[in-house]
């Protein structure tokens, strides 16, 4: 292994919720007057806190959402992972050869702890991360801020310097390289343009190239095809 510890990012790079969650999403914000399909919210808002899609919502359309639209999308989002997500084809692999390897391994995201919880438990993953997943909630800013991923780090006693992070999208990028890690772009449903662009040095199509990829990283700059 070439790095001392790695970061995941959960939605879209352990579990695979994006699909369940921009079909939410798409309709929510259409409900209250910003006409979106599930792409187009996939495209625009992957990687953003909901708070943050609220405030951009704003911007566009000069009305707020209602005082409770965020904690409603939440719900309506966490139930639906809860009760129906999978893994990301491959990621239990990527986990075992880290652990085998004895190299830490931890989890920062956007969304809030009870959905991790929820999440990640079905598929198995917030049983072997005790004590190593980290929210955004729980620090003082979300990503593109670097504050979720230093706390991650923090957790299983890592340098920025030393470590991987897995991310798949622009936003997460730019929080894992101001964190002052290495990044790798996870491409199996984001343009690697886009990922490369924001700062990734490499990316992946799925994990078994990031399970290929972790023991023998390319030079800075390269891209998997």
């Amino acid at each position: 292994m070439t790095y001392a510890a790695v970061i995941f990012d959960c939605d879209g790079v352990l579990i695979d919720s994006e699909p369940i969650a921009n079909a939410i999403l798409a309709a929510d914000l259409t409900e209250i007057g910003l006409p979106m399909t599930p792409e187009e919210s996939h495209r625009r808002f992957t990687g953003c806190a909901t708070t943050q899609i609220a405030e951009m919502v704003r911007a566009e359309i000069g009305v707020a959402p209602p005082p409770d639209w965020v904690s409603i999308h939440n719900q309506r989002v966490r139930d639906a992972v809860a009760a129906g997500v999978e893994a990301i084809p491959g990621v239990v692999d990527v986990l075992d050869a880290l652990d085998s390897a004895g190299i830490p391994w931890g989890v920062a995201s956007q969304s809030g702890p009870l959905y991790l919880e929820l999440a990640l438990g079905r598929v198995g993953i917030w049983q072997r991360a005790s004590g190593r997943v980290v929210s955004a909630q729980s620090v003082a800013r979300p990503k593109p801020a670097p504050d979720v991923y230093l706390e991650a780090l923090s957790r299983i006693g890592a340098h920025p310097g030393s470590a991987l992070i897995v991310e798949d999208s622009p936003t997460g990028v730019r929080a894992g390289i101001a964190a002052g890690a290495r990044v790798v772009g996870f491409a199996a449903a984001q343009d690697p343009a886009a990922l490369i662009d924001a700062g990734a040095s490499h990316t992946v199509p799925s994990m078994a190239d990031l399970r290929r990829w972790i023991g023998a990283a390319p030079p800075v700059g390269a891209t998997a095809r």
